[in-house]
């Protein structure tokens, strides 16, 4: 893992911001004509088509509401290292499969015994998603999530700024980077329901 040392501001691109927030607008200006349509369809007496329609709608609000939490939680990560803290900004949404609470906290560089991180392997309607996920952990046995590196579709590559972000904050706290074993979750349906990700290893957690 490598970083540059004279970066202390980590949070996605602006690329990768406003790419998101186009494909969440799309995506709900898609809906909202789907909405309309099978309504008209509604009001002529062409309830079959309304049904389908509305169905066919239904299933995309889920799609939607999938984008739009990785749209805000995109937005919303941050991190921030100082002299001798770092500010983290972390929304929810941050880990694809499982609630993630958010944190809003200053943490001291001499409270962090370690960083850690491990790949989670879960499954979804048959699709098996491997994430790289990243935790600080501190030295009262608490554990704050950063986030998750996530595959690149068509590669066999990672996005990274969750290990540049882990590996330039165990760098500046002066703390190793521990790399825990695989664990297995559940990804529900869609991610949204019955969703379950696997216990993080230790004691108490900050999710």
């Amino acid at each position: 893992m490598h970083s540059s040392p004279s970066r202390t501001d980590f949070r996605f691109s602006l690329a990768d911001r406003l790419g998101i927030a186009l494909a969440t607008a799309l995506i709900w200006l898609m809906l909202v004509g789907m909405a309309w349509a099978a309504t008209v369809l509604l009001l002529s007496g062409e309830g079959a088509a309304a049904l389908a329609l509305g169905g066919a709608a239904l299933l995309f609000l889920l799609l939607g509401n999938i984008i739009l939490r990785d749209c805000l939680m995109r937005w919303r990560w941050r991190m921030l290292l100082g002299d001798a803290q770092a500010a983290l900004l972390l929304p929810p949404g941050r880990l694809l499969f499982g609630p993630a609470l958010a944190v809003a906290e200053t943490v001291s560089f001499a409270a962090i015994r370690q960083i850690e991180w491990r790949e989670e392997v879960t499954s979804s309607l048959g699709l098996t998603t491997i994430n790289r996920v990243y935790g600080v952990r501190l030295k009262d046995g608490g554990v704050i999530l950063l986030g998750e590196d996530r595959p690149i579709p068509k590669t066999s590559s990672y996005t990274k700024l969750m290990r540049d972000a882990a590996d330039a904050l165990a760098k500046a706290a002066g703390v190793p980077v521990r790399q825990l074993e695989t664990a297995r979750g559940d990804g529900g349906f869609l991610t949204l329901w019955g969703a379950r990700r696997p216990d993080w290893p230790g004691t108490h957690a900050t999710p």
